[in-house]
């Protein structure tokens, strides 16, 4: 039951925190930020909108924009790609951020209406200089059984934006989730097949 929770609100868990400007995010600090965004995100996403609609595609883009706002791309696949992202160039870096974040946005953007149900509390806050994490408990009802899921965001100040860089639920980290499958398909194969998996994928979300 745990495992499947956590595959139906991964998509929350980063993209409920994407609907405050970067300005006020710093200001009010982490967990104020999460707090204030998540009920943002509710507002923003219980307004219906006919599908295929200008409304529709006009909500899109709000939240893409908001979204490259709040989470930090580069550092997320810089991370992700870990010991192979030196020996790329920096064209090929800049390709990489851009694939990876056109799949997280798809991704995530095609779930934010199914994953409305759930209720948020914060347990602890640690900031050391620009690093900051939060621990929150994520709600949810299934089945009619609450179900908790103990999620930690990892958070880097930017100027004077706190950004998320990283999420783990119950010590699984993206990043490092990604870094295996990432280094596997270089290992096993190259870097050139892993961006052609990941164009191939992008492709598929966006045909559907």
């Amino acid at each position: 039951m745990k495992d499947t929770l956590k595959n139906w609100l991964l998509p929350v868990t980063i993209v409920s925190l994407l609907v405050l400007p970067p300005t006020a995010s710093a200001a009010k600090g982490p967990s104020q930020s999460l707090r204030s965004t998540n009920n943002r995100i509710h507002g923003l996403l219980k307004k219906k909108v006919p599908k295929g609609s200008s409304k529709e595609t006009r909500q899109k883009a709000k939240l893409t924009r908001l979204i490259n706002q709040f989470l930090d791309f580069n550092e997320l696949a810089r991370r992700s790609l870990g010991k192979h992202w030196p020996k790329r160039s920096a064209a090929e870096q800049k390709e990489f951020v851009d694939v990876l974040r056109q799949l997280i946005e798809h991704n995530y953007l095609k779930q934010l209406r199914s994953n409305l149900d759930y209720k948020v509390e914060y347990r602890s806050e640690r900031v050391k200089g620009d690093k900051a994490r939060v621990t929150t408990a994520i709600l949810v009802m299934k089945n009619r059984r609450e179900e908790e899921i103990v999620v930690e965001y990892k958070m880097l100040r930017v100027k004077r934006a706190w950004m998320v860089y990283d999420v783990v639920t119950d010590d699984v980290s993206i990043v490092r989730n990604y870094r295996s499958q990432f280094n596997r398909i270089i290992k096993k194969k190259s870097y050139k097949a892993l961006l052609e998996k990941m164009r191939k994928k992008l492709h598929k979300l966006q045909a559907a």
